[in-house]
């Protein structure tokens, strides 16, 4: 096991503390959904943008496709098959 330490400016620890708060809040909400209400609510908070892209780096254009298997079960199974497929390379 790795441990960092890191330091932080008084600014940087305010906005890490704030970010804190509002996870614990979301949490405490989530936990009080019920598992279809919980699907709807991430739902409406995906991330809007598409996750595949082009980049220019250098002159040279890059493009990311990023794809997922639809009989995977869910998203453990997704990140752990997409982290074992990169880390055996």
């Amino acid at each position: 096991m790795s441990v960092f330490q890191i330091e932080l400016t008084e600014k940087e620890w305010e906005i890490y503390e704030k970010i804190q708060a509002r996870v614990g809040a979301e949490t405490a909400c989530l936990a009080t959904l019920s598992p279809e209400q919980r699907l709807v609510w991430f739902r409406e908070h995906q991330y809007p943008h598409p996750i595949s892209f082009e980049r220019e780096i250098s002159g040279t254009i890059y493009t990311v496709n990023a794809r997922f298997s639809e009989d995977a079960k869910n998203a453990e199974e997704k990140i752990k098959r997409i982290l074992n497929r990169n880390i055996t390379r």
